[in-house]
């Protein structure tokens, strides 16, 4: 059907364009020298032979006019092509048979007849040469119906001329054939060509959408580059790194399948609300770590509600807990699994790398700030200070939310309520020598419970 519609194009731009225009230039020059030709003889049909090609003419002519009145008069173009073609033939014969019904005498005739040889072959190669149809026997019935009716209209005209040139009419025949031939085999190799590379295009920009985000790619259709479709200057982000607490003791066939539905459903989470212009989503997903994920909210993506940075950041914080938590339902392991996550805010900044693939990354101190927050858990009173908290609320096993100072004190009182506070001069703190890494002024950190 597309290479049908293909040679509907193909036929409907050969009568509009130069082909249809240079036709008619051609049929009006034919008919004005035999014309003057027939006049100078003193021919008393002379003026006929104007007319001769007056049906193809004219239907060239208004064709624009006409599919522009009737526009579903371009899907039946291949076949007013052939009622063209079939014209043409009709009016050279129309024209043979004026000239032939002026003639006197024997040797004009025989001088006729040996002028006419070579035009004979060529206007029924040429009359047969052009087709726009899928099946190649459906043109070669066509033309072989032209051929026919082209002898039988010289044999009403002159039966001698016919049977003298009996295989001029052939070679024309075969001629047209071969120019067909080339002509349809041409045709179909590049719309073959050219739906095979349309569609390896379409499957690169499938495989590149999976690479990039839907604005990139539509940007590097638009001709730009790669590195100019994110944000490269140095901004202000709130980082969250998640991490899945004692994932190395995680023992199950599909664990990794496990990770892959859980970094999906954080990549939905992330995508909520994603736009192009301006640009704006839920969460920018950093990168995932085996068993980590790793996003920013705030840049490269503004945020996609008006409340402060602080709330959206922990608000998506919880989602993604909801999110763990169905799949690790779905997951029915034997034993809890739980979540942890840091989340602190600082400058980051996008970059492309420098060679070979050019993924986006960000980075800055922000990034380090999160990734230490995520992994306070892991200092001893820390933990047990959080694990007292979770038994006072009967909670045995429990995610962790951790925030930075300034994070906290950007939140909603509604959202500021969840968290505990945990002073970071507490004598139990200083007494174990702790020391909080890549955030010197720190007075406080915070923690969230959820089960």
């Amino acid at each position: 059907m597309e290479f049908r519609n293909q040679l509907r194009e193909e036929a409907n731009s050969a009568i509009l364009s130069w082909p249809g225009k240079t036709t008619v230039l051609l049929l009006i020059i034919a008919s004005v020298l035999t014309y003057f030709d027939l006049e100078g003889r003193e021919h008393p049909y002379a003026i006929l032979t104007l007319f001769a090609y007056a049906l193809p003419i004219l239907l060239i002519s208004l064709y624009p006019l006409i599919t522009l009145l009737f526009s579903t008069l371009t899907k039946l173009s291949p076949l007013i092509l052939d009622f063209l073609c079939a014209a043409g033939l009709i009016g050279f014969c129309l024209t043979l048979y004026v000239i032939f019904i002026g003639l006197e005498g024997e040797a004009e005739l025989r001088d006729l007849f040996q002028s006419l040889q070579s035009q004979i072959s060529f206007v029924l190669a040429l009359g047969t040469a052009f087709a726009f149809h899928v099946n190649f026997l459906f043109t070669l019935m066509r033309n072989a119906t032209y051929a026919i009716v082209f002898s039988t209209g010289l044999y009403f005209i002159n039966e001698e001329f016919l049977s003298l040139y009996v295989l001029v009419i052939i070679e024309g025949f075969v001629l047209g054939i071969m120019i067909n031939w080339v002509f349809h085999d041409g045709i179909r190799s590049r719309f073959y060509l050219k739906s095979t590379d349309a569609d390896v295009r379409q499957h690169l920009l499938n495989q590149l959408s999976k690479l990039v985000y839907p604005h990139q790619l539509e940007r590097i259709k638009q001709g730009e580059e790669l590195e100019s479709t994110m944000p490269l200057k140095e901004g202000k982000a709130i980082v969250n790194v998640f991490d899945v607490q004692r994932s190395s003791e995680i023992r199950h066939e599909k664990t990794q399948e496990f990770f892959m539905s859980v970094f999906q459903s954080f990549l939905q989470v992330c995508m909520n609300g994603y736009e192009h212009n301006p640009l704006r989503s839920r969460a920018f997903r950093l990168k995932e770590t085996g068993d980590g994920f790793i996003s920013a909210i705030g840049y490269p993506f503004l945020p996609v509600d008006s409340r402060s940075l602080a709330d959206s950041a922990v608000s998506t914080a919880l989602l993604m807990f909801d999110a763990f938590n169905r799949e690790v339902e779905k997951f029915n392991y034997s034993r809890p699994i739980k979540a942890a996550m840091g989340l602190a805010y600082n400058s980051v900044q996008g970059t492309f790398q420098s060679g070979g693939i050019r993924s986006y990354d960000l980075f800055g101190d922000a990034l380090i700030q999160a990734s230490r927050y995520e992994e306070l858990r892991k200092n001893p009173v820390l933990w047990d200070l959080m694990k007292a908290h979770a038994k006072k609320r009967n909670i045995e096993h429990f995610h962790i939310l951790i925030v930075q100072e300034v994070i906290y004190n950007s939140l909603s009182p509604s959202y500021r309520d969840l968290f505990i506070e945990i002073n970071l001069r507490d004598e139990i703190l200083l007494k174990h020598n702790f020391e909080m890494m890549y955030d010197k002024d720190a007075n406080f950190i915070y923690f969230h419970i959820l089960e």
